[in-house]
């Protein structure tokens, strides 16, 4: 049942909680296909490695390969597919965490790559531009639902194509990304927009949204540096 309005202007840390409950299911629903090749992409490995060892086990001369080094390649694809189900995991459902250095640099680009199939499916090109690394002190799970949600936002924003650029620097005691699209329409107000700016308040951040003078649209996040 809804809460009622009053209870929940007298509850702000409540809504804010249930609102970043509500995104990362809804961000959760809307990556499914990113998170199922990402699976796919461990499991390839096991596969690849498990034949090699099949046919290791079938010949009738030594391989090109030592048998040693087909069996460190499994244990590696074994040990990649687990870090990788344990990342699908914490995105998924994370656990109390206390805050940490966050280089938002990589984790920007590993979430442009984590999306690169759905931004080739909506035929955006992804360019990146960082100054640094644009270091914070945070909890992961909370800048990694912000970050994910503007770039899904972003994308589903052009569905007939444009570009994407994710740019970022350190400027005083404050970092600085920015995520700019090419979408054909102004950024509308919606349950999604709303969410991150919750969680970035609740990190002592900023965030704003204006259109380009190309008529796409920019969303600019601070946070305070690590």
């Amino acid at each position: 049942m809804p809460m009622p309005r009053d209870m929940r202007k007298q509850n702000p840390v409540n809504d804010t909680a249930l609102l970043e409950d509500a995104l990362r299911a809804y961000l959760n629903r809307r990556c499914r296909r990113a998170y199922a090749h990402d699976l796919r992409n461990g499991l390839q490995g096991i596969f690849g490695g498990v034949d090699a060892l099949t046919r290791a086990a079938r010949a009738l001369k030594p391989m090109a390969v030592p048998l040693e080094q087909v069996i460190q390649f499994v244990q590696q694809a074994i040990s990649n597919h687990e870090r990788g189900l344990e990342r699908v995991l914490e995105s998924m459902a994370p656990e109390q965490q206390v805050a940490a250095e966050i280089c938002l640099r990589e984790l920007l680009t590993e979430l442009a790559r984590f999306l690169t199939n759905d931004a080739a499916r909506n035929n955006v090109r992804v360019r990146m531009d960082f100054s640094d690394d644009i270091k914070v002190t945070a909890l992961v799970s909370k800048v990694r639902l912000i970050t994910l949600g503007l770039l899904a936002e972003s994308i589903d924003a052009m569905t007939s194509g444009g570009e994407l650029r994710i740019a970022g620097r350190t400027v005083d005691s404050r970092v600085q990304f920015e995520i700019t699209d090419s979408r054909p329409q102004p950024r509308a107000k919606s349950f999604i927009t709303e969410a991150i700016q919750h969680v970035v308040k609740e990190l002592s951040g900023h965030i704003e949204s204006n259109p380009t003078a190309s008529g796409g649209n920019q969303v600019r996040v601070e946070l305070p540096v690590a």
